[in-house]
C-alpha cells in the first residue's frame, strides 16, 4: 500500500477533534454534577425569624390621630400595660399588602387576652376613602387604622422608609425597630423577647 492510500485511509484530525469535543463536555458536566452534590448545602426552611434588632429604649413620642372612622381619635397612651405594635404604611407600598394580613391574623389570635399584644397602623397622607377601598381589595377587615394625614406623627417618629414597625413595651419605651416587612413569624419573636425583658 502506497503512503497516500495509508492517509486516505486514516480520519482527519478535524474529525477527530469532532467527536472527542462533546465526549469531554459530557465527562467535565458529570464531574461537576458529582462535586456539586457533595458540596450541596443541607437544605434551610423557607423562612427563619431574623432575631430582633438590639434593644432600645426610649419614650414613644405621644400624638392623637383620628381613626379611619373620623370619629375616634387614638394615642399610645391607649395602650399602656400592653405591648404594642406600631406600624407606619400606605397603599403604594408592596411590602406593607403583604404584612398587613399578617398583622391582622397575629393579633386576632391574641384578641382574647386584654393584657397581650395590641396594634395600631398608621397610614401616611391617603385619604378614608382610599384606605378603606384598599383595605376592601385586599380582604383586610378589622385592622385598626389612625390616619396621619399631614405626616406629623411620621416625622416625631423619624420614619424614613416603608413600611417601619415600633414595638413598644407597657411601660410606652420603644424597645425595638423593624425596618421593612415584618412577617408572621417575627411578629412571635418580637413579642417573646418583649416578654423575656420583664422577666430578666
Amino acid at each position: 500500500m502506497n503512503t497516500s492510500s495509508r492517509d486516505a485511509a486514516r480520519p482527519a484530525p478535524a474529525l477527530l477533534i469532532l467527536l472527542i469535543l462533546p465526549l469531554f463536555g459530557i465527562f467535565v458536566a458529570l464531574l461537576m454534577l458529582a462535586f456539586e452534590t457533595r458540596q450541596a448545602p443541607a437544605a434551610t426552611p423557607a423562612f427563619a425569624p431574623a432575631p430582633p434588632r438590639a434593644v432600645v429604649s426610649f419614650a414613644a413620642p405621644d400624638f392623637e390621630l383620628p381613626m379611619l372612622d373620623g370619629l375616634t381619635l387614638v394615642s399610645p397612651g391607649d395602650y399602656a400595660g400592653r405591648p404594642l405594635f406600631l406600624n407606619f404604611w400606605a397603599t403604594w407600598c408592596q411590602p406593607c399588602v403583604r404584612e398587613l394580613p399578617a398583622f391582622e391574623e397575629f393579633i386576632a389570635e391574641h384578641s382574647a387576652d386584654p393584657a397581650g399584644p395590641a396594634l395600631l397602623t398608621i397610614n401616611l397622607g391617603e385619604t378614608a376613602a382610599e384606605i378603606s377601598g384598599f383595605l376592601d381589595r385586599i380582604g383586610v377587615r378589622s385592622l385598626p387604622v389612625a390616619m396621619d394625614i399631614n405626616e406629623v406623627v411620621k416625622l416625631d417618629y423619624g420614619v424614613q422608609n416603608l413600611p417601619t414597625t415600633f414595638v413598644i413595651d407597657g411601660a410606652g419605651k420603644v424597645r425595638h425597630l423593624k425596618l421593612g416587612e415584618m412577617k408572621y413569624e417575627e411578629m412571635g419573636v418580637y413579642l417573646q423577647t418583649l416578654e423575656d425583658d420583664e422577666t430578666a
